[in-house]
């Protein structure tokens, strides 16, 4: 999909005229050599294209799905509040003790 945006077609187009433009293909630029290598050079000029356009829209989401960086609360803070917690089930009854083996 990225690979039929205006910014690939544009920059494969240049990257054909480029190649038919060279010095090798400049006497015949309609000739089978020329258009297969520029036709190749659109291609690979299109594949550029598009995975830049992938990092791009790629560090955009993981910008947009970060958010702000929060910082955890250090155990000072945390333990004041765990400390006054009470136990939950039955923890405050017998304590069996398992033999050794």
């Amino acid at each position: 999909m990225l690979r039929r945006t205006s910014e690939a077609e544009a920059e494969a187009h240049r990257a054909y005229r480029a190649e038919q433009g060279r010095p090798w293909f400049q006497h015949h630029p309609t000739g089978a050599d020329a258009v297969a290598a520029a036709t190749n050079a659109a291609d690979t000029a299109r594949e550029r294209v598009a995975e830049h356009l992938l990092v791009a829209r790629l560090k955009q989401l993981h910008e947009r799905s970060a958010g702000p960086a929060r910082r955890p609360a250090s155990w000072a803070e945390r333990l004041p509040g765990l400390a006054g917690r009470l136990l939950g089930g039955d923890a405050n009854g017998p304590v069996i003790a398992w033999p050794a083996n």
